[in-house]
């Protein structure tokens, strides 16, 4: 039986070259906790058609050819296709943001443990340069992130 997790216009290998591109090494393995205070059994995960233009059509709303224009369907069919409920709630109970103040509390941060490092820059520390707003998990122990640059790629549009 041939596994549907991966998404055919793209091989796997492309999709992890975008993931790895300009990464620090990260850990193997990452043990996290729930970041939320919701059980993972408590997510409501909706898995049919989010978006129908069928029916949006038929009410008077047929915007479909907007998408189309902008080159945003790949997104719709995703979002329309196959949804791993366990894979989703357990990367979302341990999911944060990681933005340009948590990027700063970082470095706030080893600087208190050592103090020889202030004024150095995030490099100079051993921290990989702050590059965006990313969403970091773990999916069974295995770090996970996800920023503006995978999302593009994998929806087949530039990121901007």
């Amino acid at each position: 039986m041939a596994s549907s997790s991966t998404i055919p216009e793209y091989g796997n290998q492309d999709l992890q070259s975008v993931q790895q591109q300009d990464q620090p090494e990260r850990a193997a393995y990452v043990i996290s906790g729930s970041a939320m205070n919701l059980k993972e059994y408590q997510l409501k995960i909706q898995v049919e058609s989010p978006i129908d233009f069928k029916s949006l059509m038929f009410h008077g709303y047929d915007i479909k050819e907007y998408y189309v224009v902008q080159g945003l369907m790949k997104y719709f069919d995703m979002l329309n296709g196959p949804t791993y409920k366990t894979l989703v709630r357990h990367f979302w109970v341990r999911a944060s943001v990681y933005d340009k103040e948590a990027s700063e509390e970082e470095e706030r941060n080893l600087v208190i443990l050592y103090p020889e490092l202030e004024g150095k820059s995030r490099e100079e520390m051993g921290l990989a340069p702050f590059k965006g707003t990313e969403i970091r998990s773990s999916v069974l122990g295995v770090p996970d992130v996800i920023s503006e640059e995978i999302i593009a790629f994998v929806i087949g549009v530039e990121a901007s």
